[in-house]
């Protein structure tokens, strides 16, 4: 129950955290661009609660969720979004390209694709290095029609990298089904280069905690490739309100994956109220973070 809990305090600190940013930047109070991971918390944390501290993650230009699993600090989080001097690029990397090298976070990658061939590369020096260390690579469906998926996953088999490919499948790149842009299926892919394929139910956490259990003894071997199916509950970014793309009443069909751990949680005799202390304790610490985090100084200013 002790790490079931942390899961939920975690994916908590990655909803509110989020909300938070969908807010200031309503308000224009971030520079540039943002791409939220609210729907998809379960995957990021389900995964990397499971890794090692050394263990490296890269991410995408949807990143917040990944890094705030791998125990990034969300004060620093918040500076490095709002162009802060305390962030943890010093306020110069912005919200899609945060790393932390000393949290084994690698980082953000503003490039669709970008982040398969640096994951590669990662690998083979983890390999020379003879270390116990794996690399987590994620990235979304859309960048699976990119050359270096293709290119990436057949050096990595050739060589047998640890690699382990997350693909968080959230139906939509942009804003077109990815049905619609794929030919036949990521996993026919996959199996074609002889790696190891692997699908979990994104909305639950406890189903990518256990496929990627199955993951980890693969990893041993070689690369190995894991889809999950998950769905992001707002627009590809801020520019992306209308979400015009989705068809009427698609967003109710899908599972909260927070929702669904909260009635776990409550299956297991824990009272909505002691989950609505919990809830209320992130949601007034991250404020206070972020509320303090503007007021700091500027990228550049002591």
């Amino acid at each position: 129950m002790k790490q079931v809990w942390s899961w939920y305090e975690c994916m908590l600190q990655i909803r509110q955290f989020e909300l938070l940013l969908e807010d200031y930047n309503a308000k224009g109070k971030i520079y540039g661009t943002s791409h939220l991971y609210i729907g998809q918390e379960a995957v990021a944390v389900g995964i990397i609660s499971q890794l090692q501290p050394s263990d490296l993650v890269l991410s995408t230009h949807r990143n917040h969720g990944h890094a705030i699993a791998k125990g990034l600090d969300t004060k620093a989080l918040f500076a490095e979004v709002f162009g802060k001097s305390a962030g943890s690029n010093g306020g110069r990397a912005g919200s899609m390209l945060i790393s932390d090298l000393s949290k084994g976070f690698v980082g953000g990658n503003g490039i669709v694709g970008g982040n398969f061939p640096l994951a590669l590369g990662l690998a083979q020096a983890v390999k020379m290095d003879q270390s116990q260390q794996v690399v987590v690579c994620f990235s979304g469906e859309g960048a699976v029609n990119e050359g270096t998926f293709l290119e990436s996953l057949n050096l990595a088999r050739i060589w047998n990298l640890p690699i382990a490919f997350v693909i968080e499948n959230n139906r939509y790149a942009m804003s077109s089904l990815s049905h619609q842009m794929t030919a036949g299926s990521i996993k026919s892919r996959t199996l074609a280069l002889d790696i190891p394929y692997f699908q979990a139910d994104g909305q639950d956490v406890f189903a990518v905690a256990s496929v990627f259990q199955k993951v980890q003894k693969s990893l041993r071997t070689g690369p190995v490739l894991l889809e999950v199916q998950t769905y992001r509950f707002r627009g590809h970014s801020r520019s992306d309100q209308k979400e015009n793309y989705r068809t009427g009443g698609e967003k109710q069909q899908i599972v909260d994956p927070v929702v669904l751990l909260e009635e776990y949680l409550k299956e297991q005799g824990i009272s909505e109220q002691v989950l609505q202390d919990m809830r209320f304790q992130v949601e007034q610490r991250l404020k206070e973070e972020a509320q303090k985090t503007l007021r700091s100084p500027d990228a550049g200013e002591k």
